[in-house]
Formats: C-alpha cells, sequence, structure tokens
C-alpha cells in the first residue's frame, strides 16, 4: 500500500479527516514505520498532546474531564471519591448496586477537538478495553465493564486495596531486600505473559503501572495503550531515529503516536518502529534493574548498562537474565516473557520446597503442617514426599494394620487392604500434586506467588485430612473399621487444589500471624471432625464441630468459616437434626457467598438439597434450593464431584416428594455423572448404581432395576470384601427385586447371603438381622413356604419388639407379615388378631390415612373374607381401596387391584351390591392385566370369578370408593 503524503498525516494528526479516511490512515500506520516516524513528527510540531501537558503530567490547558462528585452517577456506577490521576485519565471509587461492589472507574481523556477523530478514538479505546478485559489473571487487573459516557470512555475495574508498584518498593531501598523486589516483579511479569499469551502488548510497562495490594498481590493495570498483536503485525521497517531530545529522564506517557514512557520505552518504540511483546520485556527489565541497584541501566549517550554496585546483593544469574532482557535486538532478547521468567526464576542451589503457609510469613509447622524440605535430587521442587513423615509412612501404616488385625470382624481384613489401598493412592497424588504446584511457580513461573500459597493451603488441608483420618483409624474400634473404606475413600479430591480460578476465588487470609496460627489450629481440628464423621461417630464429630464453628466465627476468616459450618451442618444431619443442619447451611452460604468462596458456596447449595429431603415441604415451598443450587454451580464453572453430587440429591429430594419419576431421570443423570467422575471400583458408583436400582423397583420396574443392582454388588464385593454389611444392604435390594420379578428362588439365596453376614458381623438380635428375616419372611411366603415364612416373621418382630419397643411401626410390619403367612395357611381368625394389631401400632405412628396402614387394613379385610365375615370386611376393605387410589394417583397398582377385588368379594354376598362388585372386579382386573409384573394366577382367579358371578360387567367404573 502507498504511504500517504506529508498533508494527509498532518491533517490526521490534527483531527481533521473523517472517520473513513482516518481509519486508513491508522491501518497504515500500524504497518509502516517511516510514516509512523513522520506522524510523530507531526504530532509534536502541531502543539500535540505531548506538548500539552505541564510537568505534574495533568493537562496544561485545565481539566477536559467532567466533574464527578460524590454521588454522580456514570452508567450504573454511584461515584465516592476521586482517588489518583495521570497523562491517560482519572480514576474515582465508586459503588456497583447492581453486583454490590466497590469499583475503580477510570475515565479515560480523548484530547481531540474533531468530532469524526473523537468518535475514532472512542472506539478505538473501547476496542483495546474490551481486548484486555479478555486477559482473566491474578496478575492482571480486573476489568469489569467499559462503555461511553458523553465524549469519553471509562472502564469500571477491579478497585485494589494498595499503591503503585514504585511507591511499594520505596520503604524497601533501605533494605535493599533484592528477594522480595524480585518476587513482586516475578508476579507483574506473570501478569505481562498472561497479556501475551492472548495477543496483547501492554507498551506501556514501569512501576507506576502496577498496583500491590495489601494482600501483596502485584496487578499490571492501565493497558490504555495496549494493542493486539494482529493490529501490530506484518512487514516493518528501519525508519531514522527521531530527534526526541534528552529521553532517558522522562517518566510521563506520551499519549502520541510514539507511545509509550521514554525511559522506559524499547529502542525500536523510540524509533516508531513496530513494537511487540519483545518491547514489553525490555521496559520490564529497565523498572526491575532500576528497582534492584535504585538507577535506571543506561545513561545519556551510553548503550551499555553500568556494572551493578556491590552491595546491592543481587546475583549474577539474575543481573544476567536481566542484561539480555536488554539488548538492544529485540532478536538478542528472551524468547518469551516466559522465557525471562524461567531465567529469574533459577536460583541455581535453591531447590527447596515449600508446604502450608508461605515462607515470607514465617510460619513453620510440623507433622500433618507446613515445612520446608531440602531437596537431595537436584529438582527444584523435590521432598515433597516428606512431608508424609508421620502421616502416612511405615511406622503408621503398621499401627492401623495392628489394630485391624487385631479385630476379630471378619471383614477386617478385607477393610484393611482397601483402606491400605486408597491411602497410598491418596498419598502418591498429594506428592505429585504437591511437586506440581512447586514447579508451576519455581520452574515454569505459570502461577504467582499468592496462588502457590493457595495451593499449599489447600494442600496442607488435604494433608491434615489425612492425618487424622490415620489417627482414627490407627485406634478403630467395630464401628470404625466398618466404616473404615468409606473413611479412606471420602477424602477430599485433590483436584481443587490445582484448579486456579477457584483458589484465586476467595478473599486472601489475614497476614497477622497470631490469626495465622489460629485458623492452623482451626484447620486441623476441621481435619479431626471429617475424619470422626467418615469413621461412623457422628456424636464426638458434633461436639467438636459446633466447638469449631464457634471458635471460626471468633477468628472472622469466612472462607474457613464457611468450611467448617458445612462440616458441621453435615454432622447435625448425621445426628437426625436435619432442621438445625438446614439453620448452619444457610449461615455457611452467606459466609461463603460474602468472602467470595465459589466452592464452597456451591457445595453448601447441593448439601441443602439433600437436607430438604428429610423435612416436610414447607420449608422450601417453591423449591429454589435447587435453582440456587444450580446457579451457584454455573458461577464456579462447573465442578464435576459437586453437580454428581447435586443430581444424587435430587434424586432423594423427588423421591421424598413422591416424584419417582422425575426421581429416576436424575437418577439416570446422576449415574451417569458418576461413570465420568469416579472410577469402576469406587464406592460412590455403586451408590449411584443402588439408587437407580432403587427407582426402577419403587415404579414397579424390577427386572430393569436388576442389571444396576448387580453391578452395584459387585463394586461393594470387590471394594468392601465378602463380609462387609454394606455389601449384605446391596444383597437385601436384590432379593426384594428378585422376588417382584418373580424369581423368588434367587432373592431367598441373596437374603440368606445377607442374613449369614449380618449375623456374623452384628449377631442375632441386631436390627439389621431383623430387617432380612423380615424379607426373607416375604419370599418364603412368594414360594409359598407359609409356615417357614411365619416362623421367620415371628423372628424378626420378636427382634423389632426388644429393641424398638412394642409401638414401633417396624414392629407392626413384622406383625402384619405374620398375618399374610397365617391367611395363606387360612388361619384366617389368628391372621385377623395380628392385622388388628398391625393397624392400630401404624394408625397411631404413621397416621390413619398411610399407605402402611392401607395394607393392614387389606390384610385385615382378606381375613373376614375369609371367614366368610364379608359385612365385617367391607369397611376396612373401602379405607384401604381409598388410600391405595390417592397413593396410585390413576396407575396400576398391585395392592389397589388386590383390595379392589377383595371388595368386589365382600359386596357379592349382598345381592343389591352385586352389580357395584362385579364393576370393581372387572377394573382390578385392568389393573392387573396393566401391571409391568405378570400376575397371570391373580388374572386367572379374577376372570373365572366374574364367570362365576354373571361375567363381565356392562359399564365398568374406573374407581369406587
Amino acid at each position: 500500500m502507498d504511504c500517504f503524503d506529508t498533508r494527509q498525516l498532518f491533517a490526521f494528526a490534527q483531527g481533521e479527516l473523517d472517520a473513513e479516511a482516518a481509519g486508513s490512515v491508522e491501518k497504515h500506520l500500524d504497518f509502516c514505520s517511516v510514516c509512523r516516524a513522520l506522524m510523530a513528527e507531526a504530532a509534536r510540531s502541531s502543539g500535540g498532546p505531548e506538548s500539552q501537558h505541564s510537568e505534574s503530567g495533568q493537562p496544561a490547558g485545565g481539566p477536559v474531564h467532567p466533574l464527578l462528585a460524590r454521588g454522580s452517577l456514570l452508567g450504573r456506577y454511584v461515584v465516592l471519591d476521586r482517588i489518583g490521576a495521570g497523562g491517560m485519565g482519572v480514576v474515582h471509587a465508586a459503588y456497583d448496586p447492581e453486583l454490590d461492589r466497590r469499583v475503580a472507574l477510570k475515565l479515560i481523556r480523548i484530547d481531540s477537538t474533531s468530532p469524526a477523530r473523537r468518535e475514532q478514538a472512542q472506539a478505538r479505546l473501547l476496542r483495546e478495553a474490551q481486548a484486555t478485559a479478555r486477559v482473566v489473571h491474578p496478575n492482571v487487573i480486573t476489568i469489569h465493564d467499559v462503555g461511553r459516557f458523553g465524549e469519553h470512555v471509562f472502564l469500571a475495574m477491579e478497585l485494589v486495596d494498595g499503591t503503585t508498584l514504585r511507591a511499594h518498593m520505596a520503604p524497601l531501598k533501605e533494605r535493599r531486600d533484592w528477594r522480595e523486589v524480585l518476587g513482586l516483579f516475578l508476579q507483574a511479569g506473570r501478569g505481562l505473559a498472561a497479556a501475551h499469551a492472548q495477543g496483547l502488548v501492554h507498551r506501556d510497562f514501569k512501576p507506576d503501572n502496577v498496583l500491590v495490594g495489601r494482600d501483596g498481590r502485584a496487578r499490571i493495570t492501565d493497558f490504555g495503550l495496549a494493542r493486539t498483536a494482529e493490529d501490530l503485525s506484518g512487514p516493518h521497517e528501519s525508519a531514522p531515529p527521531l530527534a526526541s531530545g534528552d529521553l532517558h529522564e522522562a517518566s510521563l506517557t506520551r499519549s502520541g503516536v510514539v507511545l509509550g514512557t521514554p525511559a522506559y520505552m524499547a529502542p525500536e518504540q523510540k524509533r516508531g518502529e513496530l513494537s511487540d511483546a519483545r518491547s514489553d520485556q525490555y521496559s520490564y527489565c529497565v523498572a526491575l534493574y532500576e528497582a534492584l541497584y535504585g538507577k535506571r541501566p543506561f545513561t545519556p549517550g551510553s548503550a551499555v548498562p553500568p556494572r551493578p554496585p556491590r552491595e546491592s546483593g543481587v546475583p549474577a544469574w539474575v543481573h544476567r537474565a536481566i542484561l539480555q532482557g536488554l539488548s538492544e535486538s529485540p532478536q538478542a532478547r528472551h524468547a518469551s516473557m516466559d522465557a525471562l521468567l524461567r531465567r529469574l526464576s533459577d536460583a541455581p542451589g535453591a531447590t527447596w520446597r515449600r508446604v502450608g503457609m508461605a515462607a515470607a510469613a514465617g510460619l513453620v509447622l510440623v507433622a500433618g503442617g507446613a515445612a520446608l524440605h531440602r531437596s537431595t535430587s537436584g529438582d527444584p521442587c523435590g521432598g515433597s514426599e516428606q512431608s508424609l513423615v508421620g502421616v502416612w509412612d511405615a511406622p503408621r501404616k503398621s499401627t492401623v494394620q495392628a489394630a485391624f488385625t487385631a479385630s476379630p470382624l471378619p471383614f477386617a481384613a478385607s477393610a484393611w487392604r482397601e483402606v491400605e489401598r486408597t491411602l497410598d493412592s491418596y498419598s502418591r497424588d498429594w506428592v505429585e500434586a504437591s511437586h506440581e504446584a512447586c514447579v508451576a511457580t519455581r520452574v515454569k513461573g505459570h502461577q504467582p506467588e499468592r496462588l502457590l500459597d493457595r495451593r499449599v493451603i489447600c494442600l496442607d488441608q488435604r494433608l491434615k485430612d489425612l492425618s487424622a483420618v490415620v489417627d482414627t483409624l490407627a485406634a478403630a474400634d467395630a464401628d470404625v473399621i466398618q466404616n473404615a473404606v468409606r473413611a479412606a475413600h471420602g477424602l477430599e479430591s485433590l483436584a481443587p487444589c490445582s484448579d486456579i480460578s477457584t483458589l484465586a476465588s476467595p478473599e486472601p487470609p489475614s497476614s497477622e500471624e497470631g490469626t495465622r496460627r489460629r485458623m492452623e489450629e482451626l484447620r486441623v481440628r476441621r481435619a479431626a471432625v471429617r475424619a470422626k464423621l467418615n469413621a461412623g461417630q457422628v456424636k464426638p464429630a458434633l461436639e467438636l464441630a459446633t466447638a469449631v464453628a464457634r471458635e471460626a466465627h471468633d477468628v472472622g476468616y469466612e472462607p474457613l468459616e464457611a468450611e467448617i459450618l458445612d462440616l458441621l451442618a453435615e454432622a447435625q444431619g448425621q445426628a437426625r437434626q436435619p432442621r438445625d443442619a438446614i439453620r448452619t447451611l444457610h449461615r455457611a452460604i452467606q459466609a461463603a457467598e460474602s468472602s467470595r468462596h465459589d466452592r464452597q458456596a456451591a457445595e453448601s447449595w447441593a448439601g441443602l438439597v439433600r437436607l430438604l429431603s428429610f423435612v416436610d415441604a414447607g420449608l422450601d415451598p417453591d423449591e429454589e434450593t435447587p435453582r440456587h443450587a444450580a446457579a451457584a454451580l454455573k458461577r464456579l464453572g462447573g465442578d464435576a464431584r459437586i453437580e454428581a453430587m447435586l443430581s444424587r440429591n435430587l434424586v432423594s429430594l423427588h423421591r421424598a416428594r413422591g416424584r419417582l419419576n422425575e426421581a429416576l431421570a436424575e437418577s439416570q443423570r446422576a449415574l451417569a455423572m458418576a461413570r465420568k467422575t469416579y472410577g469402576p471400583e469406587e464406592p460412590e458408583l455403586a451408590t449411584a448404581l443402588l439408587s437407580a436400582g432403587q427407582i426402577l423397583g419403587l415404579l414397579g420396574r424390577h427386572e430393569e432395576g436388576l442389571p444396576f443392582l448387580r453391578e452395584a454388588e459387585s463394586i461393594y464385593r470387590k471394594t468392601y470384601g465378602p463380609e462387609h454389611p454394606n455389601l449384605a444392604v446391596v444383597l437385601d435390594s436384590l432379593a426384594v427385586h428378585e422376588v417382584r420379578s418373580g424369581n423368588a428362588a434367587s432373592a431367598l439365596a441373596y437374603a440368606g447371603q445377607a442374613l449369614a453376614i449380618f449375623r456374623r458381623v452384628h449377631g442375632d438380635e441386631h436390627l439389621m438381622t431383623a430387617g432380612t428375616l423380615h424379607n426373607q419372611g416375604g419370599i418364603l411366603l412368594e414360594l409359598g413356604r407359609a409356615e417357614e415364612s411365619f416362623r421367620t416373621f415371628e423372628r424378626a418382630a420378636r427382634i423389632r419388639e426388644k429393641q424398638l419397643g412394642p409401638a414401633d411401626p417396624k414392629f407392626a410390619s413384622s406383625l402384619s407379615g405374620m398375618g399374610r403367612a397365617l391367611a395363606k395357611q387360612e388361619r384366617y381368625r389368628e391372621a385377623a388378631e395380628y392385622h388388628q394389631r398391625a393397624v392400630s401400632i401404624r394408625e397411631k405412628a404413621l397416621g390413619p390415612e398411610s399407605f402402611q396402614v392401607g395394607i393392614d387394613l387389606l390384610g385385615l379385610g382378606g381375613d373376614f373374607v375369609g371367614m366368610n365375615a364379608p359385612a365385617k370386611a367391607c369397611a376396612p376393605l373401602e379405607r384401604a381401596v381409598a388410600i391405595f387410589e390417592r397413593e396410585a394417583a390413576g396407575k396400576a397398582d398391585e395392592n389397589l387391584a388386590d383390595a379392589r377385588f377383595a371388595l368386589a368379594r365382600a359386596l357379592a354376598s349382598e345381592p343389591r351390591d352385586l352389580e357395584k362388585a362385579r364393576q370393581l372386579a372387572g377394573v382390578a382386573l385392568e389393573d392387573y392385566r396393566r401391571l409391568s409384573r405378570t400376575r397371570a394366577s391373580d388374572i386367572q382367579q379374577v376372570e373365572q370369578w366374574l364367570a362365576e358371578h354373571g361375567g363381565f360387567p356392562r359399564r365398568p367404573i374406573a374407581s369406587q370408593r
């Protein structure tokens, strides 16, 4: 493309071209260094922006910004106070009412008096601001919003409580602490590298354009001169140097065409040539040199930096890295900012790593906490495995194994094998994650010190959790050994400790040493609570969690308080205090959301969904909680484990509310997520399989549920061993599904295996033994072995009465089973006595309209029919039909079909009720035919009865009360 003539360039400099013509010139300038040089001269000679500044950096002709008084509105933002001004604009503190946060509002000056040029400048600034906003990095100022305000462009940015890097370093000049200076510049360098990775070049890096917050985090700001790499790419030529005078002492940003601050500008910028990421590298090295040595690297007329002062203490390897970045030729500099940062981080002999709180804070902890380790392998991040000493090493492993070996429990040996395998794997993963965290900062330079600290705090908490689990297992009793596999698998995932966005989210911890020590103690006790909960020690866990939550509130660090409150709620839930747990979780959510602990907020919302399944719907009548949970998860950016937990909890909620079809659909989603999230032998996958199978069973689709239960049984058998009571629970469910699928013999085998496990583990008088005996009684009844069924139900009833008392519904359930077994033997009078007792108990305990009462009424009515006392049978059977009709809600139901047919037989004894009886029998026949489980014998019995009583009804009815 041909160059523009001088008149056009001067017209462009004075803003006299229309938008289209100005756009053409601007595009050409990006690729033509000769025209850029002419343009720079034109800008100065025409009294451009550079000549309009006083020594203070403020516009000489007076302010060009509108007066923004406190309380003024700029868009949706409420202006608070003016907090700064510079060559590019004025900054105010402001309040964002929509997101309830304070922001920094920067109003950028546009000096041109030409409307067309001003419009063009606005568009370009908006484009560049939007490009900058794409850089999301802890060491780059966060831009929340960009827009126009009258003739000006504004940026709504993160409000940093701190000062510039230049001001922050002023007190360091006395100490000359080069390590602290370098640490701050490494943070800023990572921000520059992040911008370069997004295709942005800053073009004005200097200490004044880096903010350091009170949290010690450096953030690059003032990308007002930044350009995208796409805009700056293309051929470029050398140009004659500009007669720019003495640039050495100038520290103001030049906002003309030669962009940047002269004292920090790369040679190619001063010559008006194309700038790229290597120009930023040069500026960075000038600023770092100045910060380390107290003066800039080049004196006027000198192209060689002086020797560093001996008293600086800066090591040679740092000096060499800086000198290469100061090379005259961009090609001779480091290949990238990442390469420079690696050189600056690569301290020969500094082969150390850090676990726990920041070493700079001076906090050194012992076993299970933070420590410094020296590497003997040559790996600067080696030694992570040393943190496992005293936590999960050979002596600790032997102690735990001895506790399991001494246990008489039949599953102790298999539980130990799974515990050892799980904790070994977790420990290896922890060492790897710890090493990776160090490498990311110390070797690759991909993450700042602040995030390394947070990763290390996260990993240290996991190490404390591991230590607490091992402590609990080392003193294991029977209950702990039974829950040992769950405790091992219940260790929190290490994945969040490498999720940078999650770690950067919560507010930073206090730097006050006393507060840090209290927080460290709280984390140790938090780990103890979790270990006790997962080991089944609910009461001591609840007591400890209550005390720890009080102390966490006193400390005042809300992210940690939110985590501990969530754990307290879990303890309250396991202690069957759901209402208290719900209140506690709401407190946890408030603490998490106010401190930006997004992960904990999402986790607590998901946990709240499950707790709602244990209370009536009145606590959340509109069921907003699942939507809040989904929104919190979306804000977090997704998390596979929390998403799987939320889906699993939604299954429980739908099931508790009687929404079985919704529960089934959600259980399928939960299972799909579990298959992606967990390994093929993890108990969490088995839990999802078990839930899907059970929901299908509740819907009467037992055969469809069997494959899920069998897969869950396989996982439980491998994970827990063949003698564990958790396996027996799955076997019990399999027995129920098999008998409902018409496979009574297979069901009896499963029930026998479950019963044998419960007896060996818990003994003959345990409630789990009674539950399996009860199920076995029902299976024997299906097989026609009524006498054995009666004796089995009788044994279950005896245990339940002894353990639960004579008013418990479970005792009544076994009494009802005894009644059914007697009825099968045509001992109707005895059967009626048991059914009547069951009705009385369950009416008082569950209410007269409960489904279980309907079962007992059906049995009682059938007994009266069997005794040839139809008049007595009608009342209980009519009540049973009403209860089952309400429960079935128009769907086929075998209990409703049984009740309708029994009532038909009772009514048929009176000629005046014969037609009603036929109609009821006809509807019962349709019910039997619609059932997913074939009831061929019942269908045949009803058809025969109808034939004997005058055939099928002329007008079948849908219901009969």
